[in-house]
């Protein structure tokens, strides 16, 4: 009967709720209307005070870098400044005079910009700074002129003469000058050309200057005013709060604009506008309050009237909805408690559809967890399998597959054990096979419960588990206790379900887990030595009778050496060095023969590694071969041989970065050759070099300071401007001989650049 009156039911609470619906409606959108005017109004009124002031700011900074660049040109161009580059030793002979002239010729700028600081000429070759009233030696000019907060001496001086920079102007930030504490920009044009650095030009700008011109900007209750860079930093900044967040220039697409408040914009109306000068944006953020403080009680009024609108329509839906609200609660009962089997389809019903469709999405998302669950496992058993092998060369290649795993492994000292269990006659057949594995699966299942929370095994043959003991109190005698312990307990504990034989061999303690695979070695020694006469029995490698006849150096230390080396790990390779010392020296007392056998060992390991790296000492390693059977002081030949180790690494670490000067001198002088090219880009480079595009494009940055499409511009921009100076040709010709396909492209390009036509260029140039 309820079925059937069903869809009247419906049909009637339409009919009812069509009326109050629209009469709702219409005083929703008035009210909308008024609040969206009034809101417009007074946004627009607001917004437009702060984009007045933005384009004050930004007017003023473009007049005053231009100033700054038209200082850096003239001073880079004088000839006396390009002379004493190449200046090395200023205070011999008549250079003392040359500094004097130089130093003479320069102007004091700061009295005509009052942006302007101060400003210094740093020159690489003659080690000197140069201003209109003074001449520092670097390191004094550092620490008693200009020197930035965490920052040693040779730091700032290789990053200063490492990378070329071309007018660029560092955020703001806390600085001495003078032995005061500044709030300043640092504007840095780099002497020389990328790849041949001779000094660089460092003007400093009173940032103080910046914030005054920003001060005029309500930031209020968390407010902020900015200026950015093209890549992103704060060049300077205002904020109620004392923060300003990370900004991204992408995020103002536009010349100028205002974004509403999101949460995208921390819930901050922001107006901005952009300089096509240098491409820097200007930014305002105030909360939503503060910008439209006169709106709220509007807002407020608004709110008001539709709380009492809908709730007056919740209390008349409620009789009409009883029907309608079923629905949800098959959506709420499919989220809470998933059912066993999948429900049918009904596409043509809502609701239906919907609770279908998250079903389905459980169904996924619980395969996609399974398959995840899977492959963790085997992930684990291959990060164990090279941690035993000691195939890791740093400690943070460990962290970080840990981390990936989501797991930790932290202690003081770490130790590895070998379980080898026996359970009789054992075939290869399936049964045997499949009882194996049984046995396995109790023992890591005792061993789990003896040992905890940290549980780390990992099967090295069929009846043999490895077991990484940790220790996190750092006292080696409870370490070795709770290790013993452990062992009780999983003998107990597999005693009463088979009659199997457990033999626990356990390695020495190491401080590290770059160092355990040292232990599991040690283990797999102590292993050798268990006689299988009881059923439970454990071999300690520092109870083992000391073997000082044999020297230390087993295969896999030899491998983790070669590689260290190859790899230019120096500190890591030092460390190591040190070990086999320690080890072979001092912890075991070598006869004179086998400290020779084991000095020859590192000799021929260190031939093979020349031969590799293509590196030849030859002379050196006579020398130690010579050594070797003259001395009785076989300590010498060992360190001398590390040293040589240490130099081998250090060679192939600076051939690395000497890869990069030759790869960027290739990449300049191809596109020095093919920039008249159209096709020519960022691809084709790539390809013709031989790597992907995107290391391409960090490299060629990181290198030159600026981007290929920029440093491509620039650099047919130029060519384009000697031939418009000098030759006739006509401007469609100009246009293909430096790359442009279109006479449109290359005219917009050069109008950009220069900010001149090409045909105003011309005049200008020839006039």
């Amino acid at each position: 009967m309820r079925i059937a009156k069903w869809p009247e039911q419906q049909h009637l609470f339409v009919r009812l709720m069509i009326p109050y619906i629209s009469f709702m409606v219409f005083a929703l959108c008035l009210g909308g209307l008024f609040y969206k005017l009034t809101y417009d109004v007074v946004k627009d009124e607001v917004t437009g005070s702060n984009m007045q002031l933005l384009e004050q700011v930004k007017e003023t900074m473009d007049i005053r870098l231009s100033e700054i660049n038209t200082i850096a040109l003239q001073l880079l161009n004088d000839p006396m400044v390009k002379s004493f580059a190449r200046v090395s030793d200023p205070f011999s002979s008549t250079r003392t005079y040359k500094v004097l002239e130089t130093q003479k010729n320069l102007y004091s700028y700061n009295t005509s910009n009052n942006f302007v600081l101060d400003y210094y000429l740093i020159f690489k070759n003659s080690n000197l700074a140069l201003s209109s009233n003074s001449t520092y030696e670097l390191p004094a000019f550092y620490n008693y002129v200009l020197s930035s907060a965490g920052t040693d001496y040779e730091t700032w001086r290789s990053d200063l003469f490492s990378t070329y920079r071309n007018r660029e102007v560092m955020a703001s930030g806390s600085a001495q000058y003078q032995g005061k504490s500044y709030d300043m920009l640092t504007y840095v044009q780099s002497l020389g050309y990328p790849g041949s650095i001779q000094g660089a030009l460092v003007i400093l700008v009173d940032n103080r200057k910046l914030k005054k011109l920003l001060s005029g900007v309500d930031v209020s209750d968390g407010g902020w005013v900015s200026i950015i860079d093209n890549e992103g930093r704060v060049v300077s900044a205002l904020s109620g709060d004392g923060t300003v967040p990370d900004l991204d220039p992408a995020a103002y697409p536009a010349a100028s604009g205002i974004i509403e408040a999101s949460a995208k914009t921390n819930d901050m109306m922001v107006t901005y506008t952009k300089s096509a000068y240098n491409k820097w944006s200007y930014v305002v953020a105030q909360p939503p309050h503060v910008v439209l403080g006169k709106v709220l009680s509007i807002k407020k009024i608004t709110i008001v009237v539709v709380l009492a609108f809908l709730l007056i329509g919740l209390l008349l839906a409620y009789l009409f909805a009883t029907r309608s609200g079923k629905p949800l609660f098959r959506i709420l009962s499919t989220l809470t408690e998933r059912p066993g089997g999948k429900q049918p389809r009904r596409p043509k019903e809502m609701y239906g559809f919907i609770q279908h469709s998250l079903s389905a999405l459980i169904d996924n998302n619980a395969a996609l967890q399974g398959e995840i669950e899977r492959q963790a496992p085997l992930l684990l058993e291959s990060f164990y399998e090279r941690l035993l092998k000691g195939e890791f060369l740093n400690l943070n290649e460990i962290n970080t597959l840990l981390r990936h795993q989501q797991m930790e492994i932290a202690g003081e000292s770490y130790a590895v054990g070998i379980l080898h269990f026996r359970g009789g006659t054992r075939g290869m057949s399936a049964d045997a096979l499949r009882k194996l594995d049984v046995e396995r699966v109790l023992i890591k299942e005792a061993l789990r419960l003896a040992m905890g929370g940290s549980y780390y095994v990992h099967d090295v043959a069929e009846d043999k588990i490895a077991i990484l003991f940790v220790d996190t109190g750092g006292d080696s005698i409870r370490f070795r206790r709770r290790i013993e312990g452990i062992i009780g307990d999983t003998a107990a504990e597999i005693g009463e379900r088979l009659p199997l034989g457990l033999y626990f061999a356990i390695g020495g303690f190491r401080a590290s887990l770059l160092d355990v695979s040292g232990s599991y070695e040690e283990a797999r020694q102590s292993l050798s030595s268990i006689t299988y006469e009881e059923m439970v029995q454990t071999a300690w490698f520092y109870d083992l009778p000391s073997e000082n006849s044999l020297f230390y150096f087993p295969g896999e230390v030899e491998n983790r050496l070669g590689n260290y080396t190859k790899a230019g790990e120096t500190a890591e390779l030092r460390r190591l060095l040190d070990s086999l010392f320690r080890e072979n020296f001092q912890e075991r007392h070598l006869p004179l023969a086998m400290q020779q056998l084991f000095c020859c060992e590192m000799i021929s390991c260190l031939v093979k590694l020349q031969e590799q790296l293509m590196l030849q000492y030859p002379e050196e390693v006579s020398s130690l071969l010579q050594q070797l059977n003259a001395t009785g002081n076989l300590r010498e030949v060992y360190q001398r041989a590390a040293e040589i180790f240490l130099t081998m690494s250090e060679e192939a670490d600076q051939r690395k970065k000497s890869r990069n000067v030759k790869l960027l001198d290739s990449i300049l002088v191809y596109i020095q050759e093919q920039f008249g090219q159209a096709n020519l880009s960022l691809d084709a480079v790539a390809e013709h070099m031989n790597i992907s595009k995107g290391y391409m494009s960090q490299f060629f940055k990181e290198q030159t300071g600026t981007n290929f499409s920029e440093y491509l511009e620039n650099l047919r921009m130029n060519e384009a401007k000697a031939l418009l100076a000098n030759t006739g040709l006509p401007i469609r010709e100009i246009a293909e001989q430096v790359g442009y396909h279109s006479t449109n492209t290359f005219c917009r390009a050069f109008k950009r650049d220069s900010g001149l036509s090409a045909t105003a260029f011309r005049e200008s140039a020839t006039g």
